[in-house]
């Protein structure tokens, strides 16, 4: 594999104690990144569910600050790990890339519709974001169940967001004009300060 290749490079290439060595120099700045990379999502990812999901009335109770974020954290934490196990043939290059793609699917629509088109509604973006994170899901899923899926079919459902993107696009497109009256009536304003320059002053 190419991540151990990389580790075991200074070895090969420089023999004795001073390959050793550079090898555990290189598997710890390895490490390193890996839990540096991984902590900062995992408080990236509790920070949202806190504020979201665990920090919000359930019933007649709620969470503190700091317990919601704890609790967020774990699930942030816990339900990577059982995936990963249940993944665990899979190689890293293959699930960076589905992770890619199921990101690509629902927040890339999101993010350019919200900067470059007014008419978006709020029921457009829920719309095209369960459409691509649902299709995309599924199919990343399907793929890592099974590889018996061949032909056109195994292409798609093996690189989902060639179609789940234009899928998440146009679901936002159409619900969005479905229910324009719900666009929010300071969305041009909003539109006209982000898209101005900061030297160009704008009449209130």
């Amino acid at each position: 594999r190419a991540d151990v290749l990389v580790l075991e490079l200074p070895r090969l290439m420089v023999p004795g104690p001073l390959g050793e060595m550079l090898t555990g120099l290189v598997t710890a700045g390895a490490f390193a990144a890996f839990l540096s990379t991984s902590s900062g999502l995992t408080i990236a990812v509790a920070g949202v569910l806190s504020q979201d999901v665990t920090g919000r009335h359930w019933g007649t109770r709620r969470l503190g600050g700091v317990a919601a974020f704890r609790v967020a954290a774990a699930i942030a934490v816990v339900v990577p790990l059982l995936l990963s196990l249940v993944a665990q043939d899979v190689a890293l290059a293959r699930t960076v890339g589905f992770a890619f793609a199921v990101t690509a699917s629902t927040f890339a629509p999101l993010l350019v519709l919200g900067i470059w088109w007014r008419r978006l509604t709020a029921a457009g973006a829920i719309a095209g974001l369960l459409v691509g994170g649902i299709g995309s899901g599924a199919a990343v899923g399907w793929t890592l169940a099974t590889d018996r899926t061949t032909g056109w079919a195994g292409v798609l459902l093996g690189q989902p967001a060639a179609w789940s993107v234009p899928a998440a696009l146009a679901t936002m497109v159409a619900v969005s004009l479905l229910t324009r009256g719900s666009v929010p009536a300071h969305a041009g304003r909003f539109m006209v300060r982000l898209h101005t320059p900061e030297a160009v002053e704008l009449q209130r």
